[in-house]
This record gives structure tokens, C-alpha cells and sequence, in this order.
């Protein structure tokens, strides 16, 4: 006799109807990295099969969907396959005769691209802090002195110092000794002290180098055209 689940399911049923899930969805996969992200979510996807029963805490089931959207967006999954997902998962569970609440499956929707929105988002702000670390936010301009744009996003205190402790370290490694500041006074506040810490020098304007006057670029800058 096959064993039934705490939501009532049999594990024959969930298994059934979790395979039909996932050939649902990949009938509407737009490209292999919806079929691979369907095949590595199958575990998300039992939990929230597990949770769409009646009897389940409707909670539970809205968290296990936030979490398989926050999945499908980090594996790389099209909106396309998201926005449908939930529904592919309620026919399925039709198709296996499992009882579903009708009135949770809006939310149920709702809370899966919820997820998958965030996940969306905090991949981009990631990413748009990595833009500011060290080597892409500095200019070398010789040996041991480079120009810095302190425009590092975040009205975090503790963000802000983080990342500017993470920079003097980067060049500290790279032998600066001196650095030009530029960008957002906060910042430049916290990059300063970072850099101060370990010995590195700011510096307000470019050294000038000195013109030789006895160069033959210097004398040549007017040539009268009968001499040679």
C-alpha cells in the first residue's frame, strides 16, 4: 500500500504530480536555461506541492512559492516561465486528482513572482555594487598613485566603511602610496581614513612635472618657415 503524506497525498501521487509540473513548464521553457533551472527546483517545487493541500497552512505555501521564484530568477529562468509556473503546478495536481484550494491560488501566484522579482533585484544591486570595487573604480596614473571615484551606492554608514576598508586592502597589494580622490563627499570621508590607515597618502591634484626649457620640443614650438 503506498504511504500517504502528512497533506494527504500519497507519495506515488506527489511524484506523479511533480513530473507533471515540470512537463508542463517545459512545454512553455523559451530556452535550455528554463529546462535546466525546472530540473535543479525540484525539491522547491515538492515543498510547495506538499504545502497546496487544504489542510495546509496558507502561509507556508505563499513562502515555498517567494522561495521557488527566488530560485527560478537566480538560476537565470524567463519571466515568462514564472508568470505561469503556479498554474502548470495546479493542473497538475488536477491531472493526479489532488484537492486544491482555488482561493490561495492567486496569491500563490503573486507570492512566487514576488520572489522572483526580488531575487531579479538584488542580483542587479549586486552587481551594481561590484561596479565600485577595486580595480574598476580606480585609474592608474603611475607607478604609485591612481585617481579613485568614490561613488560607491549605499546610504549605509556601515556599508560605505565596509567597502572602503575592502578597497584600501586592494591597494595596499598593489603598491599605491598615493591616491586622488573624487565623487561624493561621504564616501571620500570614509575612503580617506581607510587609506590613512594603512599608510597611503591622499593627494589633491596631479605633481606637475617640469617643463625642460633646453628641450628641442621646447625650442620648437615657433619656426620661422625660411630656417631650418
Amino acid at each position: 500500500m503506498a504511504a500517504t503524506r502528512a497533506d494527504g497525498l500519497r507519495d506515488e501521487q506527489t511524484a506523479r504530480a511533480i513530473a507533471g509540473w515540470a512537463e508542463h513548464d517545459a512545454a512553455r521553457a523559451l530556452h535550455g536555461v528554463d529546462r535546466d533551472v525546472i530540473r535543479a527546483t525540484e525539491a522547491a517545487r515538492s515543498l510547495v506541492v506538499e504545502h497546496f493541500a487544504p489542510t495546509a497552512p496558507a502561509r507556508d505555501l505563499f513562502n515555498a512559492c517567494a522561495r521557488l521564484g527566488g530560485l527560478m530568477a537566480e538560476g537565470g529562468a524567463s519571466p515568462s516561465l514564472a508568470a505561469g509556473t503556479i498554474d502548470s503546478a495546479v493542473r497538475a495536481l488536477g491531472e493526479v486528482g489532488a484537492p486544491v484550494d482555488e482561493s490561495r491560488v492567486a496569491a500563490a501566484r503573486a507570492s512566487l513572482f514576488e520572489g522572483y522579482v526580488a531575487a531579479v533585484r538584488d542580483g542587479e544591486r549586486t552587481a551594481a555594487l561590484a561596479a565600485w570595487e577595486w580595480p574598476a573604480c580606480a585609474i592608474p596614473l603611475g607607478e604609485d598613485l591612481v585617481a579613485i571615484a568614490c561613488g560607491f551606492p549605499t546610504d549605509d554608514g556601515d556599508a560605505l566603511a565596509a567597502w572602503a576598508g575592502r578597497l584600501a586592502g586592494k591597494l595596499v597589494k598593489a603598491k599605491v602610496r598615493r591616491a586622488i580622490l573624487a565623487g561624493d563627499e561621504r564616501a571620500k570621508t570614509e575612503v580617506a581614513s581607510a587609506v590613512d590607515l594603512v599608510g597611503i597618502e591622499v593627494v589633491n591634484e596631479l605633481p606637475v612635472v617640469p617643463r625642460r626649457t633646453d628641450s628641442p620640443e621646447a625650442k620648437s614650438w615657433l619656426r620661422l618657415p625660411w630656417r631650418k
